[in-house]
């Protein structure tokens, strides 16, 4: 039965410049967990805040209520109401400038009328952008995100990506690695973290993907050199950032993912269009699960999942045992959801939210 261990399957490739397949294993034991309660009264949203690049501030938060209590969210910077959004948004972004700091309320609105909120401090993750700017905007920074999400921060123990800045070339070479170990050099591109070589996924002149290792830990001088001479040289701050892989490579829209009842026969979520393909929650004698992929999940604390915003039970997380820096999830899929249609699929771990991503629930 599934519910004794975790096969990794072959999948196709995340990132097609990043991810070969993924192998198979039967070494993981299945985690089991119960779901979060749902919660009838008006619990502050958990803040998450970071900027998407050193000239926006980029608000994010994790709702505590279930989605269909909330009404909305008003947004407060500095006692003064700069926006609303729908109680479904976990997000708020503006364009402030660089030299910015301020404190901002995220006040959650029930329908009920009730309502509670959550004040910024200023502390990590910072609400002044440059603070912790990976977003390309000020001298010695980096354009360094999530290879699986494309937002900043990067996490510890994660898969990265940074982008060359406009008219610059991070190296000559493009090419990928070609096997594990990871490679630390690929045609004499380098990437070096606080002087170490790190493993490289892809290299190419306006794009490197690579290794963030678990002990990548706050601020990073990363230097890169290039096939031809080049040199890039800036720092980061790396931060929990969950992200989960997308079947279009972009961060949104369908999961990269799998469904399984025996750990035997998968099928997939999408086709080779990266259309999303109905799947089946199963039954109460053998359920179906969901079999997400991504990065940053693994040091960052207790995995959940919301489906069409139920809590499923998360029966496995961890590591993937051969690819370095990829996570996987295994989520049971909830009888309610029979029926549902295309729903959002939100990983929380440890309190912070990963990039939404869809599924197609049928009959």
């Amino acid at each position: 039965m599934f519910n004794k261990k975790a096969l990794l399957v072959p999948l196709v490739c995340l990132l097609s410049s990043i991810l070969g397949s993924l192998a198979t294993s039967d070494k993981m034991v299945l985690i089991s967990t119960k779901p979060v309660e749902a919660q009838t009264v008006c619990t502050p949203p958990l803040y998450q805040g970071y900027p998407s690049s050193c000239s926006n501030i980029y608000l994010r938060w994790l709702n505590r209520d279930p989605i269909s209590l909330i009404d909305h969210y008003e947004i407060y910077r500095g006692g003064l109401q700069v926006g609303v959004v729908p109680g479904n948004a976990i997000s708020f972004s503006e364009n402030v400038g660089c030299s910015f700091g301020s404190a901002y309320t995220i006040k959650q609105v029930m329908k009920s009328g009730a309502s509670c909120q959550t004040t910024t401090t200023g502390n990590p993750p910072h609400t002044a952008p440059c603070d912790i700017c990976s977003g390309g905007g000020g001298p010695g920074t980096l354009n360094v995100v999530s290879a699986a999400s494309f937002t900043a921060p990067a996490a510890p123990g994660s898969i990265a990506t940074v982008f060359a800045s406009a008219g610059k070339t991070l190296t000559s070479a493009t090419a990928p690695a070609l096997g594990l170990p990871l490679p630390t050099n690929i045609s004499g591109t380098q990437v070096l973290l606080n002087g170490t070589p790190t493993g490289l996924f892809y290299v190419s002149p306006t794009q490197i993907n690579f290794l963030l290792p678990d002990t990548a830990i706050g601020t990073i001088n990363v230097t890169i050199t290039g096939s031809n001479g080049e040199t890039t040289e800036g720092a980061i701050l790396t931060a929990p950032n969950p992200g989960i892989f997308t079947n279009n490579s972009t961060g949104s829209g369908v999961a990269a993912a799998l469904v399984t009842a025996d750990g035997r026969n998968y099928q997939r979520v999408a086709d080779s269009s990266g259309n999303a393909i109905p799947i089946s929650v199963g039954s109460s004698a053998q359920p179906n699960f969901l079999i997400l992929y991504g990065t940053g999940l693994r040091t960052q604390g207790p995995v959940q999942a919301r489906i069409g915003g139920r809590d499923c039970v998360v029966t496995y997380s961890g590591a993937h045992p051969t690819l370095e820096g990829v996570d996987q999830v295994n989520v049971r899929l909830n009888e309610s959801l029979r029926g549902a249609g295309t729903v959002q699929v939100i990983v929380t771990v440890g309190g912070f939210v990963a990039n939404f991503t869809e599924v197609n629930i049928g009959n």
